[in-house]
């Protein structure tokens, strides 16, 4: 038996289907119903009768609603077969500009809790983007799932990312346990990292950091690196570069250098340090011309932990004045001086001025 109806704009098909097997027994019916709103909803439903011990049934509900704003989309289903499975589904999909939601709720039940589902469980997403003026963009994205009946794997993530013509961020939080959704859960876990860049036409900065936690774990991770080149008065660069572990510095490096020369005299002065559980070096160097003739160079070295050197300074000076030239080497500690030198190499013309004569004087 079929039939299709039209009634109020709504467009019904219905069918029937009778079987006796014995012709005493009750016949086995099978109906099925489909309702249809054109543009709106369309309902589906199905069922079987005097096969099984209760009615089985299968139902479907998909509806959409929509204006110049705001889109929704909706199905809630329910299915039902005696002593094996009961669940009933509720599913939601929305958009509203440039946020997108969705909703899913489950309740099922095996066995002998088919006919009574108390099972629950359910998870929710949404995304967010936004574009902005010059390049800008946020994109915010949650997600979120939780059974009652297993509340261990029961989590949430949060995730924003953030860029802009001077910065770009993001940021997950996941919460995770029994505890998921109380503000004090300690099952949780931190990543963010940032990149900006602060530069213009005389000064290249920038600036990265990457941080995690984990606070079940107590864990506190942080890794920073910071560049800044100026020509404003003079040449100067640093770059610093660190990891924090646990309010602890585990690994710390440092390079620096400053070019003032001026007029032709080189004057230039740069370091370099790094500090790790098991060597920490520190080196400075200084490159220094007075005069057009004369050049003093100056190092410095100091080494802990697996090596051991303190204040070691080499110091090396040379001047050039033609036919008079000097060189001085010196290498010393506090403590010790290891080597100095001093050696002058002076220069006679003599004859019609095409020979020279040149002796070495120590100094």
């Amino acid at each position: 038996m079929a039939d299709l109806q039209m009634l109020s704009g709504e467009q019904r098909y219905m069918t029937q289907l009778e079987v006796k097997l014995i012709k005493q027994s009750s016949p086995i019916i099978l109906s099925g119903n489909i309702t249809k709103q054109l543009g709106k909803k369309i309902a589906v439903s199905v069922s079987l009768n005097n096969l099984l011990k209760d009615a089985a049934f299968l139902s479907a509900l998909l509806e959409k609603k929509a204006d110049d704003k705001l889109r929704q989309y909706s199905l809630e289903g329910e299915t039902h077969l005696p002593g094996v499975l009961g669940v009933h589904a509720i599913a939601l999909l929305q958009q509203h500009e440039g946020l997108w939601s969705h909703g899913l709720q489950i309740k099922y039940g095996l066995l002998g809790e088919a006919k009574t589902p108390c099972h629950e469980c359910s998870t929710q997403q949404k995304v967010q983007v936004e574009a902005g003026a010059r390049g800008s963009y946020r994109l915010e994205l949650g997600h979120e799932f939780h059974c009652v009946q297993a509340p261990t794997y029961s989590h949430q993530v949060h995730l924003k990312h953030e860029v802009t013509a001077s910065w770009i961020s993001s940021q997950i939080e996941v919460n995770y346990g029994k505890h998921w959704d109380e503000i004090n859960n300690k099952k949780k876990l931190l990543i963010s990292q940032v990149f900006k860049n602060s530069s213009s036409s005389s000064v290249v900065s920038y600036f990265m950091e990457f941080t995690m936690q984990v606070l079940e774990k107590q864990v506190n991770y942080r890794t920073q690196l910071q560049h800044l080149h100026t020509s404003q008065v003079y040449l100067q660069s640093s770059t610093n570069f660190e990891v924090q572990y646990n309010d602890h510095l585990p690994f710390v490096a440092r390079l620096q250098w400053k070019d003032a020369s001026r007029n032709g005299l080189k004057k230039w002065e740069g370091g370099f340090n790094i500090d790790t559980p098991w060597l920490y070096l520190y080196t400075a160097h200084k490159l220094h011309q007075p005069q057009y003739s004369t050049y003093l160079l100056t190092s410095q070295l100091t080494a802990g932990k697996t090596l051991s050197i303190k204040d070691l300074v080499l110091e090396l000076f040379y001047k050039d004045q033609g036919n008079e030239k000097e060189g001085k080497v010196h290498i010393y500690t506090p403590a010790t001086t290891y080597l100095q030198v001093g050696v002058m190499v002076l220069c006679r013309m003599y004859g019609f001025g095409d020979r020279a004569l040149c002796y070495a004087v120590e100094v």
